[in-house]
């Protein structure tokens, strides 16, 4: 092996991937998002499958209703790329699913262990990649962006965004005359002076470096903000915390004022709304501050890992244009690369 393979190898790192299905969980068609079928094979084997390709994936770990998910993951055949697939009986909510299935990625680590005991060690400075298990279009490449976009040596934790840019492909189209309206799906969006973007389903970070790390729980349980309900509750659980709570409240109501605008039509006050409000420059930051952790968004640009699944009319579309979706992101991949991906 030469000094250029060995430099070519990355470091690689565990991965969690969420298929649990209780409490806030949604279902669809009821029933558990990641055993859906599409082509025969259970969504949560795209899934793993997209992790366990992407060089930078040591073990993956899949934290579900465990005799379910193993019979899906063996019905399914799964390549995993000689990659260990644990699968981890499901806690009782998502949080518990994160900080437990986290706490078992470390060799030895046992219920009564005490998560401060690793304090000093290397295993304090363990950094994760984190997603649910419902976006089964994502893919090896767009893991290995992430990964390649994600300063690790300077930041703790990295949720992932996509904009509008890398989405409108999967919009709904018109046809000819005379032909139907081609399915898809399109989003809403945060409104942010440097553009436009939604929250995707991939997370990287240092678990231990999160001193509020249940509040990423609470960002995951109230996303789906179309509902009013939803906002309050975000809403207050944000003005609970001690540092930065006021600041993230008014980046928070006037995102919320760009949606609401831009569902009306109100384009131009939009625009004027949006350039108050950096994700970069003042989002982040804040953001962290609330978390308690060095904070960075990550942006990937295939589109996959922000197509889940939470309706039936999502399932029914991601289904039927399955083939073209991904075809359509392995076509991109060879655009910007020339090749096809190296195996990991």
């Amino acid at each position: 092996m030469t000094l250029k393979d060995t430099q070519d190898i990355p470091e690689r790192y565990d991965a969690l991937i969420l298929a649990g299905d209780r409490k806030a969980s949604r279902k669809v068609k009821g029933k558990n998002k990641s055993l859906l079928v599409i082509n025969n094979r259970a969504v949560i084997c795209y899934v793993v499958e997209a992790v366990a390709g992407s060089r930078y994936i040591n073990d993956v770990y899949v934290v579900g209703p465990k005799d379910r998910i193993e019979a899906a993951l063996a019905a399914g055949r799964v390549k995993a790329s000689s990659k260990r697939v644990i699968v981890l009986e499901q806690w009782d909510n998502l949080f518990e699913n994160i900080w437990n299935g986290f706490l078992s990625t470390i060799p030895g680590h046992k219920p009564s262990t005490d998560p401060e005991s690793y304090r000093g060690t290397p295993y304090w400075n363990k950094v994760m990649l984190a997603l649910s298990g419902d976006i089964p279009l994502l893919t090896p490449y767009e893991v290995d962006e992430m990964f390649r976009k994600a300063d690790i040596e300077h930041y703790d934790y990295f949720p992932g965004t996509t904009s509008n840019t890398s989405l409108t492909y999967y919009y709904p189209q018109r046809r000819k005359k005379g032909k139907k309206k081609k399915r898809g799906i399109k989003h809403a969006y945060f409104h942010f002076a440097e553009g436009l973007f939604r929250q995707n389903n991939m997370h990287i970070g240092r678990p231990f470096a999160l001193s509020n790390i249940i509040y990423v729980e609470k960002m995951y349980e109230y996303r789906h903000q179309r509902e009013w309900n939803d906002i309050v509750k975000l809403a207050f659980e944000i003005l609970r915390t001690e540092k930065g709570s006021w600041k993230s409240l008014y980046y928070f109501f006037i995102l919320q004022s760009c949606l609401l605008l831009s569902n009306l039509r109100f384009p131009s006050l939009v625009e004027r709304l949006r350039r108050l409000v950096s994700l970069n420059k003042q989002v982040e930051p804040t953001v962290g501050l609330v978390l308690g952790t060095r904070l960075k968004s990550v942006e990937t640009t295939y589109g996959g890992a922000a197509l889940d699944i939470d309706s039936d009319y999502e399932f029914e579309t991601i289904k039927a244009n399955f083939a073209e979706w991904t075809d359509y992101q392995r076509r991109l991949f060879l655009e910007r690369n020339g090749d096809e991906p190296a195996a990991p």
